[in-house]
């Protein structure tokens, strides 16, 4: 089975304030809200690896790994190895809530912010209307190395 995370349904991930911070909100915005299934965790991880494939997110907190990791730089193969660790299948809203945290990189958020966006404004309407297809536009304006 394939997973499209552009797909219009997932929306909601790519909203720059609120899309990725916690794992269940990952979880609910590519419309899982059972968080403790086998098929939630695998999507999750599909997602969270895409998005660090597209050098859209970062960690900034590691949850119970902080001490260990801060600071550290790491692949996005040795981040996603932490990630599998951490959670397991079963993992409840209490326990995703204690993993690690991910933010928009600032690239993504200030493109963003300099077509109009602000805190204040309707995220679906302004992809409607100022970005269109978020995986071209993603493509377009993401740094090249």
């Amino acid at each position: 089975m394939s997973f499209n995370i552009f797909d219009k349904t997932n929306i909601l991930l790519y909203e720059p304030y609120d899309g990725v911070e916690m794992i269940y909100r990952i979880l609910e915005n590519i419309n899982h809200l059972e968080y403790t299934t086998k098929n939630a965790r695998r999507d999750g991880l599909r997602v969270i690896n895409k998005l660090f494939e597209l050098e859209l997110i970062e960690v900034f907190h590691w949850g119970s790994y902080e001490n260990e990791l801060r600071g550290k730089k790491l692949s996005i193969f040795e981040k996603m190895m932490y990630l599998q660790e951490l959670w397991f299948i079963g993992a409840d809203f209490g326990d995703l809530a204690s993993m690690p945290m991910f933010k928009y990189k600032d690239w993504y958020v200030k493109n963003l912010e300099n077509l109009g966006l602000t805190h204040y404004t309707d995220w679906k309407v302004f992809v409607e209307e100022k970005i269109g297809d978020i995986e071209k536009w993603i493509e377009k304006n993401r740094p090249k190395e």
